[in-house]
């Protein structure tokens, strides 16, 4: 992380940042437009692509980007762009062709649309970077492939699960230690139990501790 940090800072200082389409204005995508805009640099959210725009384009309000433009063709994206204007559209293709995009991020959670939309953008030259868990798990090998063909990147998000989940594995490596199993198992916690109360001991017999 460190050196992509720095990565970023050389585009941020160099006034080339990584633009980014984004598919997807769930709350997910709400909440990855935030961060993009207000906390990483070298790195500019240009578009959001979502089946209601509405959505698209308060997922920008919401992180603090008021002059935002509906387009409805690439070249429509491409002004919008070039004058540094967010943009939103009901249709991901014009993310995919627009030559001001340079990573796609799928964050529909959706397999086939999110496929399609991968697909594409793989197809345009266009790096790919998933919050769709459900569309790596199913096709994600078959679309490395793919990304591998074309020369471009088909990656997981560094803060989804299982990116989180790679970095964890990598640190545990590098101290040593071989893994054996990983895993989300937030579903299997209980941030609201209570301790056990302790069982009475048998009469006469030694004291039992059942937890």
């Amino acid at each position: 992380m460190i050196i992509v940090d720095k990565a970023l800072r050389d585009r941020a200082a160099a006034g080339d940042p990584v633009r980014v389409g984004m598919v997807g204005a769930g709350f997910m995508g709400a909440g990855v437009a935030n961060q993009i805009v207000n906390s990483v640099e070298g790195m500019d959210l240009v578009a959001i692509s979502n089946r209601h725009p509405d959505r698209a384009r308060n997922a920008f309000l919401e992180a603090g980007m008021e002059r935002v433009s509906q387009v409805g063709s690439v070249s429509e994206l491409e002004a919008a762009i070039a004058a540094r204007r967010p943009a939103v559209t009901d249709d991901p293709a014009l993310l995919c062709e627009a030559e001001g995009v340079e990573a796609i991020l799928e964050v529909t959670g959706a397999v086939e649309p999110g496929a399609r939309v991968v697909l594409d953008a793989i197809a345009h030259g266009k790096h790919v970077v998933l919050l769709n868990a459900e569309l790596d798990g199913t096709l994600g090998p078959i679309l490395k492939v793919h990304a591998d063909r074309a020369g471009v990147i088909y990656s997981a998000s560094d803060g989804d699960q299982p990116g989180v989940q790679m970095n964890l594995y990598r640190f545990v490596r590098g101290i040593g230690v071989t893994p054996l199993l990983c895993g989300n198992i937030k579903g299997l916690t209980i941030p609201i139990a209570t301790r056990p109360r302790r069982p009475t001991s048998p009469a006469g017999g030694g004291r039992t501790r059942r937890w």
